[in-house]
């Protein structure tokens, strides 16, 4: 029977070789792990997902409705926080003209 290894072990192997640059083969070899081992567990670890975790971030962006009114020839866009004595001024200002 071959010698039994901790995962503990199996894990330390798997981030060495991923992060390292090395060889399967020198990692094992270094490791005290028989090489055979080092590439079972590697395969694993490639078929195996780990969970992907990512932080989500609200957009700020929040969604302006405006409306556009048209007197006359002009065409007067109106955004959210508009000043309405300002408006009405706009309009009844444009509506003497075109009438």
């Amino acid at each position: 029977m071959g010698r039994r290894y901790t995962a503990q072990q199996r894990e330390h192997l798997i981030e060495t070789v991923r992060t390292s640059g090395e060889s399967v083969k020198a990692v094992a070899e270094r490791m005290g792990v028989s090489v055979s081992a080092a590439y079972l567990w590697m395969k694993a670890a490639r078929t195996t997902k780990r969970p992907q975790f990512a932080r989500l971030v609200p957009e700020s962006r929040a969604v302006v409705a405006s409306l556009v009114l048209r007197v006359g020839g002009a065409a007067i866009r109106v955004d959210p926080g508009f000043d309405a004595e300002l408006l009405r001024a706009v309009v009844s200002a444009l509506s003497t003209r075109a009438a």
